[in-house]
């Protein structure tokens, strides 16, 4: 009578210990699952940042009352509370007097996440955006006052 009265009083110490591993085990994945998010934030928070960049540099450079000239051109920027670098490569296409702009961004200094992730140390860029500026991108130059100066110095 005595043993049966045992056997109903609780958990054995070795079901004890198995129910802990599993907690911890269970606790470790969602703190990975955690940490693995976070990194995820940051990566697409400096690529957004990169995105903005390169996007204002493409539409200071389309803005221009002037034609950009063909080459490649460098500048840093500050955005997001950290350095931004960009390199602007004009070039002419098939198309007479069309410009292609492509734009590239990535971190330039050691406190922009940009510049030590793995992302910008494979490829070296986080972004790049490419777009056109010319007399025949614009339907009716008439219309925009912007375009019409442009169309007085084609490239």
């Amino acid at each position: 009578m005595n043993g049966m009265r045992n056997a109903g009083r609780g958990f054995t110490l070795v079901e004890v210990l198995v129910a802990l591993i599993i907690v911890a085990l269970g606790s470790a994945a969602m703190l990975s699952a955690l940490a693995s998010s976070a990194r995820a934030a940051e990566r697409i928070r400096e690529r957004m940042i990169a995105g903005f960049v390169a996007m204002n540099r493409l539409t200071e450079t389309r803005l221009e009352p002037e034609f950009p000239g063909v080459g490649r051109r460098e500048g840093e920027i500050e955005m997001g509370g950290s350095r931004w670098a960009w390199q602007e490569e004009v070039v002419r296409t098939p198309i007479e007097g069309v410009l292609q702009i492509t734009v590239r961004v990535r971190g330039n200094d050691p406190t922009t996440p940009g510049r030590t992730s793995a992302v910008s140390a494979q490829a070296g860029w986080l972004v790049t955006i490419a777009g056109a500026r010319g007399t025949a991108v614009s339907a009716d130059p008439l219309l925009d006052r912007l375009w019409d100066s442009a169309q007085r110095s084609p490239p």
